[in-house]
């Protein structure tokens, strides 16, 4: 689908959290720009690297990933939590990545956050972490006081 072809406003955190996986996929940096709001107070963690704050600066760090051309990025065991005016996503990324002519699997502990604004839902937080030792594993947390 066309760019000029997709909704300017997200109806539903969904719906942005779909443009931004397929933002990665189709390399489209301004699709990306657009999902997210425009704040200083936005913050992004790439795997292993620190934190970027401002839209700006996670623009920028978004550029330079996607300079590199598509991802392929799946997504799976997808929790979230939303209120009428925030949502949160925790999801495992599965990333095909080259390295050494080898083609292999690398998964991501990615959570996202969005905000309901008067221009539809807009990203505001995205944050991915290695997962240990390549594993994923599904823990399951019981019912009542976590702390």
């Amino acid at each position: 689908m066309s760019r000029l072809a997709k909704p300017l406003l997200f109806a539903s955190p969904e719906e942005c959290e779909q443009a931004f996986y397929e933002a990665l996929e189709g390399a489209d940096l301004e699709a990306m720009s657009d999902l997210w709001l425009h704040d200083d107070e936005v913050c992004c963690t790439h795997p292993g690297a620190a934190r970027i704050v401002g839209h700006g600066a996670v623009r920028a760090s978004w550029a330079a990933i996607l300079a590199g051309g598509p991802l392929a990025i799946r997504t799976m065991a997808r929790h979230s939590f939303e209120s009428p005016t925030l949502a949160v996503t925790s999801l495992i990324e599965e990333l095909a990545v080259q390295q050494g002519g080898v083609r292999q699997l690398v998964h991501v502990l990615a959570s996202n956050a969005f905000l309901k604004t008067p221009a539809g839902w807009k990203m505001v937080m995205h944050s991915g972490a290695p997962a240990p030792q390549g594993q994923i594993v599904e823990v399951a947390v019981s019912q009542g006081t976590v702390h």
